[in-house]
């Protein structure tokens, strides 16, 4: 709603003083082009309505509704637009990231992600975040409420802003697909890893592979091909090894006896659970648990 009225309104520019964000609203007709332009700070791009063609540093990429691209700063750029478009361009400025990272309050794993999506962007100059079949209406969301947040001159507005900057990078990591080459990919992919195997871990009870074509929206053929190339192992392989892995840790921490923790990682069937336990660690839950008492054994 906030985003249809600016539209309405022709409001073109949206600041927070507190946190420096700084924020473009523009409406394109079919046919303009923007004039070749490069910018002291690295460019956020968000198609909210329509589509357009991205000239950047001698790459054209096409953008549809709910794309995002990230622009490098100094780096030449302009839009071409062959439908009426209406998009949201965020200045992100080096004391913005500075601030994301530097944030007490932030995940130490989004801080990562952070400075690695810094260091791709520098490497590769831009970064095309494609939106899938399924409109992302969470991240224009987002943005809207990072707008009009910036509308708020309080003393918690720029710690807000912060966070709503984070959830939005994060998004941008874990949702969409990244058009780009290879080394990129590989950059990055580590946080989709990272976020199935939070996901399996908090779930490990009942978790399926269903229940992660819903979280991520990706599909079942794509999920073992992601994990192969990462792993190594298919989702049913992974799935096990994390429980096994996750049962050795609770036997080590000696506060739950053995068929406590069958049903904790999710096994019904101690037998089953027994034999893959001895292939895994050459011996039995409780000799396991024997042995690393008595060698400290390091999981």
């Amino acid at each position: 709603m906030f985003l249809y009225w600016l539209e309405v309104s022709g409001v073109e520019n949206a600041v927070d003083k507190g946190s420096g964000f700084l924020f473009h609203l523009n409406r394109h007709v079919a046919g303009s082009e923007t004039d070749k332009h490069k910018h002291d700070y690295a460019e956020l791009l968000y198609v909210s309505d329509g589509s357009l063609t991205q000239h950047v540093c001698g790459k054209d990429i096409d953008m549809r509704t709910g794309d995002v691209c990230l622009i490098n700063s100094g780096c030449m750029h302009y839009e071409s637009f062959e439908e009426d478009t209406f998009v949201i361009r965020l200045e992100i400025s080096d004391m913005i990231i500075d601030a994301l990272i530097s944030n007490s309050m932030a995940d130490e794993q989004a801080v990562d992600y952070i400075k690695e999506l810094r260091k791709v962007l520098k490497n590769s100059e831009s970064i095309h975040f494609a939106s899938k079949d399924n409109y992302d209406n969470q991240l224009k969301d987002m943005l809207t409420a990072l707008i009009s947040e910036c509308g708020v001159a309080d003393m918690a507005s720029a710690y807000i802003c912060q966070g709503l900057m984070l959830r939005i990078l994060w998004r941008l990591g874990t949702v969409y697909e990244y058009a780009q080459s290879r080394y990129i990919r590989k950059k990055i992919n580590w946080l989709l890893h990272q976020e199935i195997t939070d996901f399996i871990e908090d779930n490990m009870k009942d978790v399926t592979i269903d229940m992660l074509v819903e979280r991520f929206g990706y599909q079942e053929d794509y999920f073992n091909r992601f994990l192969k190339a990462q792993t190594g192992m298919t989702f049913t392989e992974y799935l096990q090894d994390c429980r096994l892995n996750k049962s050795a840790i609770l036997l080590k921490e000696d506060s739950m006896d053995v068929d406590e923790i069958i049903k904790e990682v999710g096994y019904r069937n101690k037998g089953y659970f027994y034999r893959i336990f001895t292939e895994k660690y050459n011996m039995t839950p409780a000799k396991f648990r024997k042995y690393i008492k008595e060698k400290e054994f390091t999981i």
